[in-house]
């Protein structure tokens, strides 16, 4: 699996690869997408489910109160209001790290290495076993891609919307082959550290700085950390690689 990183200083890449590696973890409610966590909601609130339900979420409440909250629902409609409440709790509980099965797509070097000046991580499956291990943890799946957001059900169970909510993006996302691994977490970011035997390769982007070149060779150096260079110049629109060799270099890209 590989994770794209946009590399805004070299003391970045100690956190990322460094002795002390680790992972990032983001809020859901953060996410990049305006659509993302997008769902349609199918209630009835006629269905008798909904009254032991309606008593687990509201304590102390009557009979009167519910039918009350059940007629309400009826006349006003009450999906719209219960899709941003449920919308927001989700977000606001849930975080979440991105992984992709490609490192060679352009659009992904371009959006989310900054036009291909930062790098991608290649990371060992052993990591993903390590993640199942780890407290919180929910999910580690494939992103589902589609024309329209999933319908989730009133009495789905916390766990079934989160799946369903969670890995399903619109189809223009396609492209990303994107995986997620998700965490019961409501801090905005958090840094999960990880053994660096988890780290495959380390791949340069054809534009990244010598300066952030310079310390990723210096942090692998004594690792078993393989390192590439992503080279874009050449007679094709494919990102190419090539591994480091000490003394030699590489003519990485045409706009440096």
């Amino acid at each position: 699996m590989f994770k794209f990183y946009t590399i805004p200083s070299e003391s970045i890449l100690e956190k990322l690869i460094g002795t002390q590696a680790t992972i990032k973890l983001s809020s859901a409610y953060n996410l990049n997408d305006t659509f993302e966590l997008k769902f349609n909601l199918e209630i009835d609130p006629l269905d008798e489910g909904h009254k032991k339900q309606y008593f687990k979420d509201n304590p102390g409440s009557t009979n009167e109160d519910f039918l009350n909250w059940q007629k309400l629902a009826v006349e006003n409609g009450y999906n719209w209001n219960a899709e941003q409440q449920q919308r927001a709790a989700i977000g606001l509980t849930i975080s979440l790290c991105s992984f992709t099965k490609t490192n060679k797509n352009n659009l992904m070097w371009s959006h989310y290495t900054n036009n291909h000046k930062g790098i991608c991580i290649e990371y060992k499956p052993k990591l993903f076993d390590y993640f199942s291990n780890l407290k919180d943890y929910l999910l580690f799946e494939k992103v589902n891609y589609s024309d329209s957001p999933p319908i989730v059900k009133g009495l789905d169970d916390l766990n079934t919307k989160i799946e369903k909510i969670i890995f399903n993006k619109q189809s223009e996302w396609k492209y990303e082959k994107e995986y997620r691994v998700v965490f019961f977490n409501d801090k905005d970011t958090e840094y999960l550290p990880i053994d660096t035997e988890f780290i495959k390769a380390v791949y340069i982007g054809s534009r990244t700085g010598s300066e952030i070149e310079k310390t990723i060779l210096t942090l692998c150096e004594n690792s078993n950390i393989d390192v590439y260079y992503g080279i874009t110049l050449g007679k094709s629109y494919y990102v190419n690689f090539e591994k480091h060799q000490k003394g030699k270099g590489f003519i990485r890209a045409f706009w440096r």
